[in-house]
C-alpha cells in the first residue's frame, strides 16, 4: 500500500473530500495540510512499529575484533533479538554505539536479528506494513493525529478508540504490564 492512498482514505473518513481528492491527485510533493497528514503518516507508522508489531531484519555482517557498529546496519536497530554464528547462537553486549560479541578472534561472519524504526516516508513511498496492518488501521491512527495537532479533541479521542480497536481486532495490541503484588510474611 502507497502512503498516499492511507492519507486519502484518512481524509476521505475525515469527511474531507477536497483533501481526499487532492491526494489522489497529487503528483508532486504535499503542502499544507495535505503535508500535515504525511507527518501525522509517519508518527503513526513509526508508533505501530516499536510499540504494536515490530518491523524484523536478519542481516550478514563481517565483524572484526568483535565489534560491530550500528551505522553498519541497514536501519537504525531499536532491539538487537539474536545473533548467530554458523546457525549457532553468539552472545553479545549492547553499547551505545556499537555491538560487541565476546571473545575477539580475528574476522567473523555473524547474522543478526533486530527489530528497525523505519524511515520516514514521502508521498509515493510503500508503507513497511501490509498483511495485519491494514491501510484502514493506519487510516485510523491518522485520522486521529490531524485531529489532535488541529485541536479537535473530542473527534480525536473518538479516532483513537476506532485505532486502538483496530489494533485489538489485528491481534497485535500489548498486554498491559502486571506487576504482583508483594506480600510481607
Amino acid at each position: 500500500m502507497k502512503v498516499k492512498e492511507v492519507i486519502a482514505l484518512a481524509a476521505a473518513n475525515l469527511g474531507r473530500e477536497d483533501l481526499a481528492a487532492r491526494a489522489g491527485e497529487l503528483s508532486g510533493e504535499p503542502a499544507g495540510e495535505l503535508l500535515s497528514l504525511l507527518r501525522c503518516y509517519n508518527l503513526i507508522e513509526n508508533e505501530v512499529a516499536l510499540d504494536y508489531f515490530p518491523l524484523k531484519k536478519r542481516e550478514s555482517f563481517t565483524v572484526e575484533e568483535g565489534t560491530l557498529p550500528y551505522s553498519d546496519f541497514t536501519f537504525a536497530p531499536v532491539t538487537v533479538l539474536e545473533a548467530r554464528e554458523h546457525g549457532v547462537p553468539v552472545s553479545f553486549e549492547l553499547y551505545p554505539a556499537e555491538l560487541r560479541l565476546p571473545r575477539p578472534c580475528g574476522v567473523r561472519t555473524v547474522e543478526i536479528l533486530y527489530s528497525y524504526s523505519p524511515a520516514e516516508k514521502g508521498w509515493e513511498e510503500e508503507s513497511e506494513f501490509s498483511g495485519k496492518i491494514s491501510a484502514r488501521l493506519l487510516s485510523f491512527g491518522v485520522a486521529s493525529e490531524f485531529c489532535l495537532t488541529n485541536g479537535q479533541f473530542s473527534e480525536a479521542a473518538m479516532w483513537e478508540k476506532k485505532f486502538r480497536d483496530a489494533l485489538r481486532s489485528a491481534h497485535i495490541v500489548r498486554r498491559p504490564l502486571l506487576v504482583r503484588s508483594r506480600r510481607w510474611a
